[in-house]
């Protein structure tokens, strides 16, 4: 991740144009909580594996707020896998307009393949908010769903013009809009009883663990 000083606004600035920005490396899990009875358990560990936006649409909930905005997807439908149900490395977390019109539908996995070698948002200019696919994957990804809608092109555009603006203008709601929520889960064992960890490393690379050391970005 570069490094940006967020007292000066031509960094906010650098910064406000990559919130759309999809990662250059398909996404490597961290987290492997098992044991659960409910897939819904698994939430605030699929908050924290991802970075608490929707993997596919990176709509985050700094910006929406999480509660009813978004959902635990199964990767493979239950209907098709019902034995991975409650399986942690099948389960995603998407923003709930993006689980309604994924359905059922197949998409790429975002733990195999780059999402940033497939989509790029346009940051700026009088295209600001558009997304193109760079690849077949991407344009599968865009049209399942939906992503150059003009509901969803208009709220991509809209989330950047805000940023730019607070960028600009008012740096303590840019810190916020930009940032990791205020409340941030504890994963700790102390805190996850009845369950078990294949990945127990994982917490401390957790969003909570890392703010408690002084390592938490203050934007991503």
């Amino acid at each position: 991740m570069e490094q940006y000083d967020l007292t000066s606004i031509d960094d906010r600035l650098a910064i406000a144009a990559q919130v759309f920005r999809y990662p250059p490396t398909a996404h490597e899990r961290k987290h492997g909580p098992t044991g659960y009875k409910t897939y819904e358990s698994y939430r605030d560990w699929l908050r924290d594996e991802f970075s608490f936006r929707c993997v596919f649409s990176l709509v985050r909930e700094q910006w929406l707020g999480r509660t009813g905005n978004f959902d635990i997807d199964h990767f493979a439908p239950r209907s098709e896998r019902p034995d991975l149900t409650n399986e942690y490395d099948n389960l995603l977390y998407l923003a709930h307009r993006t689980n309604l019109v994924r359905n059922k539908s197949a998409l790429p996995d975002p733990c195999g393949i780059a999402l940033g070698e497939c989509l790029y948002v346009i940051p700026a200019g009088d295209r600001i908010g558009e997304i193109e696919s760079l690849n077949e994957i991407g344009a599968q990804v865009i049209q399942i769903l939906r992503l150059d809608s003009e509901d969803a092109t208009g709220f991509r555009r809209r989330i950047l013009g805000t940023i730019r603006s607070h960028a600009e203008h008012d740096p303590q709601q840019f810190r916020e809009w930009v940032g990791f929520p205020a409340e941030l889960p504890d994963l700790s064992e102390s805190k996850r009883r009845n369950s078990e960890n294949t990945r127990p490393e994982g917490v401390k690379k957790s969003a909570l663990r890392l703010r408690e050391n002084g390592q938490l970005s203050d934007w991503y």
